[in-house]
């Protein structure tokens, strides 16, 4: 039987007292777990260490170790710097940007951003959840709203850094020289970047490419560049 995955900000050894109110009351309520059940438990170090319940009260469950595993961790650092969209479309992009081993997303503001604010708070639960679910042994990090000069003079020069716009040529090879690299793309809002937004990049002197010949909407943009420089 598969067992569920739980991140928790906390060390993991041979016993562990889990005392997150919500965390208990979801395995008590929703999975109705009870003594001798299993769990899989990660905090980010690069383990899964599945427990089996050993005491339950009303306010902790008390767990033992019973194995230890290397999990994966994504070893490239890959930044999405995405203009800001409609929240469930952001949302959205983040779920998938998780999956696809993403290490930092950046919401940006563009000319043409849709909003001003996203709930932090809510993309981060997002992450996490992602993360448990696909099997991946840490969370990616989601930095505040920042506007698009303030995400370019905050790379780094050792960052291969990637402007997609529907106009330029498409991805289809990493230089060899990136592939190893840090890597930042940049992906616009509906309706593309603004003239403005292609001056400030270019400046920065990004890598213009495109991810095809149709338009897509930006939070496909968003999970397909993710997957293609994982593939590439």
């Amino acid at each position: 039987m598969r067992l569920h995955r739980f991140y928790v900000l906390q060390p993991l050894g041979e016993e562990v007292v889990i005392d997150d109110v919500s965390l208990v009351s979801q395995w008590m309520k929703v999975f109705r777990y009870q003594i001798g059940d299993f769990v899989i438990l990660f905090n980010g170090d690069g383990n899964d260490n599945s427990y089996s319940l050993h005491e339950i009260s009303k306010k902790s469950v008390t767990l033992i170790r019973t194995k230890q595993t290397l999990t994966y961790i994504p070893t490239q650092k890959i930044t999405l710097c995405l203009s800001v969209i409609k929240k469930d479309n952001f949302e959205l992009a983040v779920q998938k940007a998780t999956e696809l081993g993403i290490t930092s997303i950046v919401p940006i503001l563009s000319l043409r951003s849709e909003k001003k604010n996203l709930s932090l708070e809510r993309l981060e639960k997002i992450a996490i959840e992602a993360s448990e679910q696909c099997g991946r042994g840490d969370i990616p990090t989601i930095s505040p709203v920042i506007t698009l000069e303030e995400a370019l003079s905050s790379l780094s020069p050792t960052t291969y850094s990637i402007m997609f716009n529907m106009n330029e040529k498409p991805l289809l090879l990493l230089p060899t020289s990136a592939q190893d690299m840090p890597l930042a793309l940049f992906i616009g809002p509906e309706g593309g970047w603004g003239d403005g937004d292609i001056t400030l990049m270019e400046s920065a002197n990004l890598h213009k490419y495109s991810l095809g010949h149709t338009t897509l909407r930006a939070e496909t943009a968003a999970i397909s560049a993710c997957a293609l420089v994982n593939l590439l």
